[in-house]
């Protein structure tokens, strides 16, 4: 092919895209005018836009045709050529709006391969581009097992973009079909998992558009892949009718709706429609489209007759039935009258591979008797013996009938209703405005109650499903609200099984909303009315975590181990529920401090979530927000910080950066942070933090609350006691308004205080706080708790700072026992060697007060911490008492260390610790006989003095003292 003929071929190309975007009235000006002065060009266009009209000419997609046209070459990647950090192997093969390749890229320690996505030349215009990127956008935010994976993407040197998908190891559909020996039962089971995993696409807004063999791959275990979302639409976004229409023309017409091929407004009924299609050609291994035997005769006929004429297959007598049925329910030519719902077709599959009735066919009590007696032969031996139960069994067949109708009737006006709001939301009837997921369930909520007037048991489900999703996006008043309505319409109705689901969902508000009480009572209601294992266990998961905020935990472990038991019955349908349940536990066992056992846990649990949900799923950041906490509890510091980064990644992606949830999870990554001393970008992380949760959740919520205690535990690191007390008041009123001031972040909240107004030596006020959390908090957890260790802690500090001593040391003895048996390795641990370490010495016992500075300071250099306040805590403490045993040289030394001579990090060269450094050189040269070195010490001192801000009382009388100054 020369040059100019693959340029010409190139040109039309372009040319016919566009001209497929007129009316074909307009097409031969378009041509006349576009072409003139170029015979060629000219013939080669009418020519295509002749064929356009044939049969089956862009089943393979437009781009197929391009590639045609403007020939392979230069769109082939030779091996080993690199794209961003992937080297190409081989290509894969051609589809979509571009060529896919076998590609690897090298990591630390591993190699991991993809497929990589590379578009055609010729295929560069801006609306092609455009979709291009939409795909790399749809891919990224759908994330379940069935659906392949986003990995990475870009653009090349050349300009041309390119994205990675995960590399499924697998054949296509058809292909898989024809090959294998798989039973009836595996090819539908296969069939249920690729309609679920559509399902998932659709609850998240999108629409595939173009499901067909080839964007399904079967691995070798038999699971299917969904491929290829380029021409997806996203229901939340949809930027114009161009879409539509575009859309329509790339699209593999032998799957197509029909009201897709005609370029109509299209929503979830086009994938249930090709699902349908592939449904058919899966089991009959012969092609839907132009097939008589597919759409003519008795529904219940035609798999049968199309695998009768296609040998190789499954037997035809086993398609004969319910199965045509579901194939024609989903592929009518009418889209009103498929399922409404892809999960409803996979949901009408199960029922047929269980033998139960399907709600795709006529219902009838002859039909649900022969379904009956398929399912229990032998039991259904004893029927020809009662007439009288036939008689009976028929009678409820016709009530099931009618009720079956009415739930069609049902059914058919909440899609209208779902359609109109989705319709509310286009671009002609936005005016082009960006329609948000918030914005379309305020236009939902607002309409139900006209638009379905009359129609009070189809309002309370939409009610109770938008309030479902408003608690999702963190809306909790507007999903009470919601959810109440439907419940007294429930209770009305007297609906059992509707008023459990409704408790779950309401419970879960209201524990968001601290009504824990109500929840409670709600729970225990419904666990009444219910003996269905999944719905029971449901209840129980949902008490434990109400339990759990209000600090009983052991109740609570109780509560979601009597649910993982009821779970387990589930067997492989409960994947969601033993993960669930074993998240709980695993959270139940950090609570009370069993920390092993609780690690363990948490990683059965996440494994479980990710084979539950599949990777970067929303409830899978879930349970790595809390592993984080874990790890946090028990000091373990960096790898908190890798859980909580790794809960915030995934909140940000799946719920958006200014979701309630995200809140949460920077929270906990400020804490890891603080541990580490990374006190800077803590505070930055916290005050991110705070302003998602103020207004997500607004001022006084318990969350925000509990955020103003991070910032004044950091606050406290910096030495800002005045700022501390500041935030812990405020937090303190949140959690009493909240009727929480009992629960353990609210005792932790006064344990702070107490702390914090001890370091100003408001001791009157101090100590009522500090002694009430202890008790409740024994109470609570036991003896031996972190939370009991704080606060002891603290009264240590308080009985030290009145000058009780024995009192002093054996609080903080009590506290570092604790320490030692949970938090060996810990920054906590440090802190509390410090704490008894000071008491023994006003108490006295200057040796072992210097044992456990010097342990205090080991285990900070064994964790790295050499850069921290609190390790020039231990460096001053070790020095008095070296000063208090008579080793002033060593004394000396030690505070040396923390002079701008010895170049302390910054965090160690602060005023504070400097001038109280100086002091006690001052002292210690004093104690040697070295008058001038005193002097120059003291002037030193002296002249910090005014730099240092806030300062702490004690420490103050202990820096006059060294300088041999009265008490100021």
């Amino acid at each position: 092919m020369s040059t100019d003929d693959l340029a010409r071929k190139r040109r039309a190309y372009a040319l016919l895209r566009e001209a497929l975007e007129l009316a074909p009235e307009q097409r031969a000006a378009f041509v006349d005018t576009r072409c003139a002065g170029d015979a060629a060009l000219h013939a080669l266009l009418r020519q295509l836009l002749a064929a356009e009209s044939a049969p089956h000419l862009l089943d393979d997609g437009a781009t197929a045709l391009a590639g045609r046209l403007a020939g392979d070459s230069d769109d082939e990647l030779a091996p080993g050529t690199r794209i961003g950090a992937w080297a190409i192997q081989r290509r894969l093969g051609r589809g979509g709006m571009g060529t896919v390749f076998l590609a690897v890229r090298d990591g630390d320690g591993f190699v991991q391969q993809g497929a990589l996505k590379w578009i055609k030349r010729g295929m560069d215009s801006g609306e092609i581009l455009q979709r291009f990127r939409r795909e790399r956008r749809i891919l990224a935010q759908l994330q379940h097992a069935q659906i392949a994976r986003l990995l990475d993407g870009g653009v090349s040197e050349s300009g041309q973009p390119w994205f990675v998908m995960e590399y499924v190891a697998g054949l296509p559909l058809n292909e898989w079909a024809a090959g294998t020996r798989a039973s009836l039962a595996q090819r539908l089971d296969l069939f249920v998992q690729l309609a679920e995993a559509v399902a998932y696409a659709h609850g998240q807004l999108v629409v595939h558009r173009d499901l067909k063999p080839g964007n399904v791959l079967v691995d070798a275990a038999g699971k299917p892949h969904l491929l290829d979302f380029g021409v997806a639409k996203v229901l939340e976004e949809d930027s114009g009718e161009q879409h539509t229409v575009t859309g329509a023309r790339f699209l593999s017409r032998a799957y197509a709706a029909p009201e897709q091929v005609r370029g109509e407004h299209v929503g979830t009924a086009v994938d249930v429609y090709a699902l349908g299609v592939l449904l058919f050609e899966l089991l009959t291994q012969a092609r839907f489209h132009d097939n008589p035997a597919a759409q003519t005769g008795a529904p219940s006929e035609r798999l049968e007759k199309a695998a009768a004429a296609t040998p190789g297959g499954l037997a035809p007598r086993q398609l004969r039935g319910d199965l045509g049925i579901i194939v024609a329910r989903a592929t009518d030519t009418d889209p009103a009258r498929r399922y409404n719902t892809a999960q409803a077709l996979a949901d009408d599959v199960r029922r047929f591979l269980r033998g139960a009735p399907i709600l795709a066919r006529r219902d009838s009590g002859w039909y649900r008797l022969r379904r009956f007696v398929a399912r229990h032969k032998l039991a259904s031996a004893a029927l020809l013996f009662g007439l009288a139960a036939i008689v009976a069994g028929s009678a409820l067949a016709l009530w099931q009938a009618r009720r079956a109708e009415r739930e069609a009737e049902l059914a058919r006006a909440a899609q209208r209703f779902l359609t109109g709001v989705f319709d509310a939301s286009a671009p002609d009837a936005a005016a082009g405005a960006r329609v948000t997921a918030r914005e379309l369930l305020d236009q939902g909520a607002a309409r139900i109650g006209q638009e379905l007037a009359g129609q009070p048991a189809l309002q309370a489900e939409m009610r109770q499903t938008l309030g479902r999703l408003y608690r999702q996006l963190g809306q909790f008043d507007q999903a009470a609200a919601l959810l109440q309505q439907a419940r007294s319409a429930f209770l009305a109705a007297g609906d059992r099984n509707l008023l459990v689901e409704n408790a779950l969902q309401l419970a879960e508000v209201q524990r968001e909303q601290a009504q824990y009480d109500p929840a409670l009572a709600l729970l225990a209601e419904a666990e009444t009315q219910t003996a269905d294992p999944r719905q029971r266990s449901a209840l129980l998961a949902e008490r434990t975590q109400v339990l759990d905020r209000q600090g009983r935990f052991a109740e609570g472990l109780t509560a979601i181990r009597a649910a993982a038991a009821l779970s387990q019955q589930l067997g492989a349908d409960g994947l969601v529920e033993q993960a669930r349940d074993r998240h709980l536990e695993a959270l139940m066992l950090t609570r009370l401090a069993r920390y092993d056992e609780a690690a363990a846990a948490f990683r059965d649990a996440v494994a479980r979530a990710e084979a539950a949900y599949g990777r970067e799923h929303s409830e899978l950041a879930v349970v790595h927000n809390d592993y984080a906490i874990a790890l946090l509890d028990r000091q373990a510091s960096a790898e908190g910080e890798r859980e909580a980064r790794i809960a915030v990644d995934m909140r940000r992606k799946r719920l958006g950066p200014q979701h309630a949830a995200v809140g949460e999870s920077l929270k906990i990554l400020g804490i890891a942070l603080r541990q580490q001393g990374k006190l800077e970008e803590c505070a930055a992380v916290l005050d991110e933090a705070l302003a998602i949760q103020r207004a997500a959740l607004g001022p006084r919520h318990p969350d925000v609350g509990s955020t103003l205690n991070s910032l004044a535990t950091l606050a406290m690191g910096r030495q800002d006691f005045e700022g501390m007390v500041k935030l812990l008041l405020e937090a303190k009123a949140i959690y009493r308004e909240s009727n929480l001031a009992d629960s353990p972040q609210g005792q932790t909240i006064d344990s702070n205080l107490g702390i914090g107004l001890t370091r100003l030596e408001r001791l009157d006020e101090a100590e009522p706080l500090l002694r009430a959390a202890l008790a409740r908090n024994r109470a609570a957890v036991g003896d031996v708790h972190p939370l009991v260790m704080a606060s002891l802690n603290g009264l240590s500090q308080l009985e030290r700072r009145r000058n009780n001593g024995a009192a002093a040391e054996q609080l903080a003895a009590e506290a570092a026992a604790i320490a030692d048996k949970l938090l060996a390795e810990s920054r906590d641990n440090a802190a509390v060697r410090q704490t008894l370490a000071a008491a023994q010495l006003i108490n006295g016992h200057a040796a072992a007060a210097r044992d456990n500075f010097a342990a205090s300071r080991a285990l900070l250099e064994k964790l790295g911490a050499q850069n921290e306040v609190r390790y020039a805590g231990a460096l001053l403490g070790l020095a008095r008492a070296e000063l208090a045993l008579g080793q002033a040289g060593a004394a000396q030394e030690l505070a040396r260390q923390l002079l701008p001579a010895a170049a302390p990090p910054p965090a160690l060269a602060s005023p504070a610790v400097q001038a109280m450094a100086w002091a006690i050189c001052a002292e210690a040269a004093r104690r040697q006989r070295q008058p001038a070195q005193a002097a120059a010490a003291q002037k030193e001192a002296e002249r910090l003095l005014p730099l240092w801000t806030n300062p702490d009382p004690e420490n103050l009388r202990q820096f006059r003292a060294h300088l041999g100054l009265p008490p100021g």
